[in-house]
């Protein structure tokens, strides 16, 4: 039953994006600020934004369906006011960041509205992945409300937009904090100096111009209506001739180019640090204790199972309905020896 298998695919399918993000999330929240020289302003909001992505990051699948048939328009939109509440962590995540960054650059003699960007240690790599993928997240985090939205996502639903929010988010809010991880990372570990830091700080740079490339040709295509999971070279569509669609091709290939030679120079200086004979100073792990600490906080934030419970439950109400609406599966299509 390829729809049933949809549904379950999309169950498990949009949790495990956070599965990618979080981790890049707690290096936000507890490494970031200590390497700008700041501090996060409190341990218990952080712990509830996690709190707030274990209940809503998985009751939300269906808005990867909105256009499916057999499913009610009343769990679309139940599924549609979940995903909405998910971007509330996010915001959250936005502030609490930004403020601890914002302290860091005042700490360096900043002044002004916005004179503590400046201060901010962009000559270090690891740092500037971090903060160039948090700026392209918030054009993926814009993206994906367009997506998340009942009616709009009808205008954008399997087109190319898809793949260019998705590069915005997962393809540079997680690949490249990840790659700015390593920086500081892998000298800790192996107590190797960074090879060529100034060839690290332009790959970050490369990675954040050539995903913002790509991610415009591809959502501008998408407004065009060109489809997503195609080549559109090869295709009949291709007899259409669409203006847009010519662009959207050029910016995804200058842009997808820009990001293939920022992953060049990644594994070139992961491998050279690896291989590098100069030892590094002494590095210090970047985390760092909230201004408001964890004996501040209320207790049930500490209680994981309770909230564990609260999560699966939500599932329960938001996929039950679902799963009986499908009951019994017609399994009418037979299995394929692929081998």
């Amino acid at each position: 039953d390829p729809q049933f298998d949809r549904i379950l695919f999309w169950l498990t399918g949009h949790p495990i994006v956070y599965f990618w993000l979080l981790p890049v999330y707690v290096s936000w929240y507890y490494m970031i600020p200590k390497q700008v020289g700041g501090r996060l302003y409190s341990d218990g909001l952080t712990r509830m934004a996690f709190i707030l992505f274990l209940l809503f990051s998985a009751p939300v699948g269906l808005h990867h369906q909105f256009t499916d048939p057999g499913i009610g328009e009343g769990l679309k939109a139940l599924h549609a006011v979940l995903t909405f509440t998910v971007f509330f962590p996010s915001l959250v995540t936005a502030f609490s960041i930004m403020a601890a960054l914002e302290m860091g650059g005042r700490r360096a003699g900043g002044k002004g509205l916005f004179g503590w960007i400046f201060k901010l240690p962009w000559h270090n790599p690891s740092v500037t992945a971090q903060l160039l993928a948090m700026l392209v997240f918030l054009l993926g985090g814009a993206t994906g409300l367009v997506n998340a939205a009942f009616t709009v996502n009808k205008v954008v639903h399997n087109t190319a937009f898809v793949p260019g929010h998705f590069h915005l988010t997962v393809g540079t809010a997680v690949t490249l904090s990840a790659m700015g991880i390593s920086y500081w990372l892998v000298p800790y570990l192996t107590g190797r100096a960074l090879f060529q830091p100034r060839l690290a700080l332009a790959q970050a740079w490369l990675w954040a111009i050539g995903v913002l490339i790509f991610s415009r040709g591809q959502i501008a295509g998408g407004l065009e209506w060109m489809p997503r999971r195609t080549a559109i070279g090869l295709s009949p569509l291709n007899d259409m001739n669409l203006p847009g669609w010519d662009v959207s091709n050029w910016l995804t290939m200058i842009g997808g180019m820009t990001m293939g030679v920022s992953g060049l120079l990644f594994f070139i200086v992961l491998i050279g640090t690896l291989v590098n004979k100069q030892r590094a100073e002494t590095i210090e792990f970047p985390a760092h204790s909230p201004i408001h600490g964890p004996r501040e906080n209320w207790a049930i934030l500490d209680r994981i199972g309770l909230w564990s419970l609260v999560a699966f439950i939500l599932v329960l109400i938001a996929y039950v309905p679902v799963l009986i609406s499908y009951w019994p599966i017609e399994l009418n299509a037979p299995g394929v020896r692929v081998w």
